[in-house]
């Protein structure tokens, strides 16, 4: 099952897309069933949008590349990051609209959207709710053992992605 993780950002925009298939490649080559599940890192990338854009010129800009990733690859379902009201009250605002592009695409291409929060995403990779950003990369390169540099932004896409396929696992485990 291809899976697309969101990490939603007006200015940086991070996706992951990962596969939980058990056969990858071509049909001779199956990778070995274990009791942990096997993910295989398909494409990640970070949005970059830029500064001198109006915010709808941003989002449009958003829809518009996030729009051709699904179509190219795919997904089955899409996990996004929720939203964290910190102290900057009017960011959380501006990152509420970049979801809702995420989930309009995800509409538009009936795909399922499952949202996490960041402490859970956290504790679903590391072990623990409070780990710090590099603890997380360090797990997603790990997990998916990425070999190149990627941003922060596309490893928190990648976690989320990661998340939802442990999280999909235990509740079919509880069920």
């Amino acid at each position: 099952m291809v899976v697309i993780g969101i990490d939603p950002g007006s200015r940086h925009f991070g996706y992951g897309i990962v596969d939980t298939s058990t056969t990858f490649g071509d049909s001779k080559f199956k990778v070995q069933s274990s009791k942990f599940s096997q993910i295989r890192l398909i494409h990640a990338d970070t949005i970059n949008i830029s500064h001198n854009l109006s915010l709808p010129d941003r989002l449009k800009f958003i829809y518009e590349s996030l729009l051709q990733v699904i179509e190219k690859y795919s997904p089955y379902e899409m996990a996004v990051e929720k939203i964290f009201a910190g102290k900057k009250i009017p960011s959380s605002f501006i990152l509420g609209y970049t979801r809702a592009i995420a989930f309009l695409v995800a509409a538009q291409k009936n795909i399922s959207v499952y949202e996490y929060g960041s402490t859970e995403i956290k504790k679903a990779l590391t072990g623990y709710g409070r780990a710090h950003k590099i603890q997380v990369k360090s797990m997603v390169y790990n997990l998916l053992n990425i070999d190149k540099k990627i941003s922060y932004d596309c490893a928190d896409a990648l976690a989320v992605a990661i998340c939802h396929i442990h999280s999909r696992k235990l509740l079919k485990v509880l069920k």
